[in-house]
């Protein structure tokens, strides 16, 4: 690794033409006194080019290593956590990273204005080794990083061979399509995620491809979209209800919204699943509570944060590892809601 810059914020202010007191309000992502888009990205440029980072506390460089491990989210969604997602993998992070005498440190960067927070995490020593939660609009900043030979793990799968942990979620949404049909479903309804991002739209793709793989496209006005809530899926299950003929099944692509259109459908005067079948995805904990239980694909998110977690410290430990990247499976869960 490099070793680590001893550029002051008195450099970069000299540099930009701004006092120090700028140079820390644009660095530490501060608002408190409004700076120009202009001062604040002149001000990250500077710092770049001297290769500024904060350094961490003395007693971490005196040891050379932190004991800190990083959970970074980038522009994370409003629900992050209120869908398991990020909270399964930060308890399979976590049990790993404890083993091991290393703590978790979560951090969001909301916009890409704020993504020199990766770089600087690392080089200043803050954190040993990071967890990415994607690999979109990263590539400038992680290439330097993984070259100097800093600790990296993605949640998705990146580019150029990055190490990564994923879940095969296209092949989960596989086993819903396939559970359907084998109930005899061919006219069904389905609410996946908005916004409807590259990685929500490949499991869309994935579930249509398989109904039209089975002479069974899904039209138009079967889709749509929820926002990751049971508020969301009610409200689109309600628009599913004005079709004829009504859909023999839905496929809401997380429990939250499977659960809101399961209440939409008992509202209606409708029984599940004789009327309307409901399959979901995810298997949160209440899923087998649901009334009736709710058939849904498990993802392995806990687990994934573990393989992750154990990768990373391999990594820090300057272990190889056997797989650059792991991908892991979902598997169907058959409850009551679609037998």
């Amino acid at each position: 690794m490099k070793k680590r810059s001893s550029v002051t914020q008195k450099q970069i202010a000299e540099r930009a033409g701004v006092s120090q007191t700028v140079v820390s309000l644009a660095l530490n992502n501060s608002y408190e006194i409004a700076l120009n888009d202009e001062t604040r990205q002149r001000v990250v440029d500077v710092a770049t080019e001297l290769g500024y980072v904060p350094q961490a506390a003395a007693k971490a460089l005196v040891r050379g290593h932190s004991s800190n491990i990083g959970l970074i989210l980038i522009q994370p969604h409003y629900q992050v956590f209120r869908d398991p997602f990020i909270p399964n993998i930060i308890t399979g992070i976590s049990g790993v990273v404890r083993a091991h005498d290393y703590r978790l440190l979560v951090e969001h960067i909301d916009n890409v204005n704020q993504l020199h927070t990766i770089p600087n995490m690392l080089r200043g020593g803050e954190v040993d080794g990071l967890v990415l939660s994607t690999f979109d609009t990263l590539e400038s900043i992680i290439e330097p990083l993984t070259k100097d030979g800093y600790p990296i793990i993605f949640l998705d799968k990146p580019a150029k061979g990055h190490y990564a942990v994923t879940i095969d979620h296209e092949f989960g949404v596989r086993l819903a399509a396939s559970h359907l049909l084998a109930c005899g479903h061919q006219d069904v309804g389905v609410i996946p995620f908005s916004p409807a991002t590259p990685h929500t739209l490949r499991r869309l793709d994935a579930f249509k491809d398989a109904f039209a793989s089975a002479g069974c496209p899904i039209p138009e006005d079967r889709v749509r979209f929820g926002n990751y809530d049971p508020e969301s899926g009610y409200e689109a299950m309600k628009t599913l209800l004005q079709i004829r003929p009504l859909p023999s099944a839905v496929f809401g692509m997380n429990d939250l919204m499977a659960i809101g259109a399961m209440r939409a459908i008992h509202e209606a005067g409708l029984s599940i699943p004789q009327d309307i079948a409901v399959i979901g995805y995810d298997d949160m904990r209440f899923a087998p509570f649901t009334r009736p239980t709710l058939t849904t694909i498990r993802a392995p998110e806990v687990e994934q944060g573990q393989v992750a977690g154990d990768a990373l410290i391999k990594r820090i430990a300057g272990e190889a590892l056997a797989e650059r990247q792991i991908s892991l499976k979902p598997q169907l869960i058959i409850r009551e809601s679609c037998q």
